[in-house]
């Protein structure tokens, strides 16, 4: 799935089967959205490019955007946004690296990340408890730990 140019998803579950790719300068918008990565398929988003979507609020995937394959091998996707991108749901990548990049303002949304490892760099701002928005909570400690 490569995504140029403005594309509007419509809410429903979409399952990718190979690699998901949000090109330079595409505006991608799309509300009551679930990804699912079969296999060990990643998500690739260019800095340059405008992505906002959000999970659904209620039925089976309530509060889950990205949902990354539990049966596949390790792998990595990267989430790389301009300060006008907006991701509003879980993103969950139990088998993958997730490389939150750019400047993802998280103005008004929500996103949580649930991944084997994640790599933070840019100016984000991540909100952790989005029950305001419909979504379940996930229950963690806030905590920074390094390991060797």
């Amino acid at each position: 799935m490569s995504l140029s140019g403005n594309v509007t998803l419509q809410p429903g579950v979409y399952v990718v089967q190979g690699g998901m790719k949000v090109n330079a300068n595409a505006v991608v918008a799309g509300s009551g959205v679930t990804i699912f990565m079969a296999g060990s398929n990643t998500v690739s988003m260019n800095g340059n490019a405008k992505v906002t979507l959000s999970a659904p609020t209620s039925g089976t995937y309530s509060g889950v955007l990205f949902y990354g394959d539990r049966t596949g091998t390790t792998a990595q996707s990267t989430f790389n946004g301009t300060a006008a991108s907006l991701l509003t749901g879980a993103i969950y990548f139990p088998r993958q690296q997730v490389n939150y990049l750019g400047n993802f303002s998280g103005n008004g949304g929500c996103t949580q990340v649930v991944a084997d490892t994640i790599q933070w760099s840019g100016s984000t701002t991540i909100k952790q408890d989005c029950t305001s928005l419909g979504m379940k909570n996930i229950p963690a400690t806030q905590s920074v730990q390094l390991v060797e």
